[in-house]
Order: C-alpha cells, then sequence, then structure tokens
C-alpha cells in the first residue's frame, strides 16, 4: 500500500500537468480555428459588400439588396452594410423599408449626418414637413466622417430647396441669410447663394452675393450673367445692361445673354417711369411704346388672315387703337398730360393680349411688357 501511495503522489502532479497541457493545445487549437473562421465570415461579407456596390453602380439596386442582406448574414452589426443596404432599398424605391433601416441605424447614432440626411429626404418625399425639417437639422449640425464643413452645407441647401418647394420663401430666405454668412471664397458657392435669393425676390442680397462671386473672379460668367438678370428683374435697367454686356463678352454666352440685352437695352430706352424724364421724353417714350404695339397689334390681324377671326381679347383692342391712332402725338398729349399713362396702359394691355398668340415677341414687346409688369401698382 505504502508502495502504491508513493507512485500515486508521484503521478498526480504529472497527470495535472498533462491534463493542463491538453487544455491548452485544445484551447489553442479552439481559438485560431475560431479567429480562422471570424476571419473566413470576415472575408465572405466583404466579399458579399463589394458585389452589392458594383450592382449598385450597374444601377441594379435590387440585385443590391440581396448582396447586401447576405455579406450582414456574415457581419450584422457592420454599420457600413447596414447602410449601404438602407440606401440599396431607396434607390429600388422600398421606401418603407429604407426608412426602417435608417431608423434603426439612428436609434444606434442619432448625430449621423448621412443618416440624418437620408431620413429627411425620405420624410420630404413622403410629405411630412416637421420631420423633413428636424433630419435636416440633424444632418446640418451632425457628425461626418470627413469633409464635415461641406456636407453640412449641402444639407443646408438641400433643406432651402425644400423650403421653395414649398413654397415657403419666408423659411427659405432666413436660411440663406445664415448660409451666406458662412461661405468659403468661392465664386460658384457665392453664385449659387446669389440665384437662391433672386428666385426668393431678395435682389439687394443677391447682388451683393453676385458681387463677392465676381470680386473673387471678374470674368465668372454664372456671376455675371446673374447679377445682370437680378439687376433686370429690379429694375436697375442701366446696371443690368453693364453686366450683360459683360457677360455676353464671354465664350460660355449663348443667344439667352444677348436677347436678355437686347430686351434691357430697349427697356432702359422705352422706361416712361423714369422721374428723371422731362415730360416731352416721357411722351416721347410712350408714343414709341405705342407704336411697338401697334405693329404688333397689326402683325397678329395679319396673321390671322381675317379681322373676324381675332380672338376676342385683341378684337376688343381693334376700336380702341383706332381712336389712338388719332391722339397718339405730341400735340394732345402735350395738351392732355393726364392721358400718357392711359396710351401707355393701352400699349401695355396690347402686348400682354398678344403674347402666346401671335408668334415670338421682339425684344421691344418683351421690354414693353416687362415695363408694364414692373409698374408699380399704385401707378396703374
Amino acid at each position: 500500500m505504502n508502495v502504491l501511495r508513493r507512485d500515486f503522489v508521484v503521478r498526480e502532479p504529472l497527470l495535472v500537468v498533462i491534463l493542463v497541457l491538453i487544455a491548452v493545445v485544445f484551447s489553442t487549437v479552439t481559438h485560431a480555428y475560431s479567429r480562422a473562421y471570424d476571419r473566413r465570415r470576415n472575408q465572405l461579407g466583404q466579399q458579399w459588400y463589394a458585389d452589392g456596390v458594383a450592382e449598385l453602380q450597374k444601377d441594379r439596386p435590387d440585385t443590391a439588396v440581396e448582396r447586401f442582406r447576405t455579406a450582414l448574414l456574415y457581419d450584422p452589426r457592420n454599420w457600413t452594410y447596414r447602410l449601404s443596404l438602407a440606401e440599396a432599398l431607396t434607390q429600388a424605391g422600398r421606401t418603407k423599408q429604407a426608412m426602417n433601416y435608417y431608423e434603426s441605424l439612428w436609434q444606434v447614432n442619432p448625430k449621423s449626418g448621412i443618416v440624418n440626411l437620408n431620413l429627411a429626404r425620405l420624410a420630404a418625399r413622403s410629405g411630412e414637413f416637421s420631420e423633413t425639417e428636424r433630419y435636416y437639422n440633424g444632418a446640418i449640425f451632425g457628425d461626418w466622417a470627413e469633409n464635415a464643413s461641406d456636407h453640412r452645407r449641402e444639407a443646408l441647401f438641400e433643406l432651402i430647396h425644400f423650403y421653395l418647394q414649398r413654397k415657403d420663401t419666408s423659411n427659405a430666405e432666413s436660411q440663406l441669410i445664415i448660409l451666406s454668412g458662412n461661405l468659403p471664397e468661392d465664386p460658384a458657392l457665392h453664385t449659387r447663394v446669389a440665384d437662391l435669393f433672386s428666385q426668393v425676390g431678395d435682389y439687394p442680397r443677391a447682388l451683393e452675393q453676385y458681387r463677392r462671386a465676381i470680386q473673387l473672379d471678374p470674368k465668372y460668367f454664372p456671376a455675371l450673367f446673374g447679377f445682370g438678370k437680378a439687376s433686370f428683374r429690379a429694375g436697375d435697367y442701366r446696371s443690368a445692361e453693364a453686366y450683360l454686356s459683360r457677360a455676353a463678352r464671354e465664350d460660355s454666352a449663348g443667344p439667352e445673354v444677348r436677347y436678355l440685352l437686347d430686351v434691357t437695352q430697349a427697356a432702359a430706352a422705352l422706361n416712361p417711369f423714369d422721374r428723371s424724364l422731362r415730360e416731352a421724353d416721357k411722351i416721347q417714350r410712350t408714343l414709341h411704346a405705342f407704336r411697338i404695339a401697334s405693329a404688333r397689334l397689326e402683325a397678329c390681324t395679319k396673321a390671322s388672315g381675317n379681322p373676324a377671326t381675332l380672338p376676342a381679347a385683341l378684337a376688343s383692342l381693334q376700336e380702341p387703337w383706332k381712336r389712338w391712332k388719332i391722339d397718339a402725338n405730341p400735340s394732345y398729349l402735350s395738351r392732355q398730360p393726364d392721358r400718357i399713362e392711359s396710351l401707355f396702359d393701352f400699349s401695355a394691355a396690347v402686348e400682354k393680349h398678344s403674347q402666346s398668340l401671335c408668334g415670338p415677341p421682339t425684344p421691344e414687346d418683351t421690354a414693353l411688357l416687362v415695363l408694364a409688369n414692373a409698374r408699380p401698382s399704385d401707378e396703374k
């Protein structure tokens, strides 16, 4: 018995050591296998994800959805895979599913700029006004992996366009004022903001932004053309003519620039509402406007082939026109200055009623119509 006890005492530590070594070996093998398995899963996930990206580039979003879903089977918590799946669902028109994925990503990271931006776009598409605003603001003030200031600025541009689509010029203008105060020295960005100020009718701020763009690049065609158009719409025909002339000299100028320049020059020469004009000059401009309208009316009558077939609106102007032909002269208008504006109003009426009936207008026809529309309502 003593011998057996001594043998057991000797062998027991050895057995423990052997068992420990066996456990270590099994643990190492298991760990190595587990790591190899994880690597293989990651590789497969990356391969399926790459396939999904390729399908999106080929404009096959439905196929991309299946690829991204397979990638997520191998790496269910991968943020990039989940985000790409949501984007593919959006492109595939599966809006509700996309919204669910984006909302789950938002729950994980409510400060993600890209997630907020996509949620804003989906909310806008669904007509959810308050949600659209909330998510766009989340994108504007959110976190971006790179180029954060550029992404935030683009999100703000999108919010402004959202307001404009809803005819909400007040909120659009408020956001534009904020945006214009934080622009880098880039003529394209200043011009882009100026175009939007013009769209909401804030011409002073539009001109300020165009002017800044031109200071940065004196030959930047979009800014020159934009400045000319904004000045024209604001009724400053002299400034409009100066900048449109500069724009017309640029290589990128097309026929639209030349036509608007011709209209601007005609408006500057025709405008009878210039307060600096003498009465004799006002009469001459008004008579010139009447001659332009008369030529338009006669062309309409000739084109119809028969005065009886003229549209009712134009036919009703025939008799007043015959009467005005007798009185439309400097002598009569000098004696009856209160009739000057009445004559101009008649000329404008001819142009308004002939817009879509008598063929394309000349620059002078267009200028006369512009002057009539720009006239303050209390002067009409």
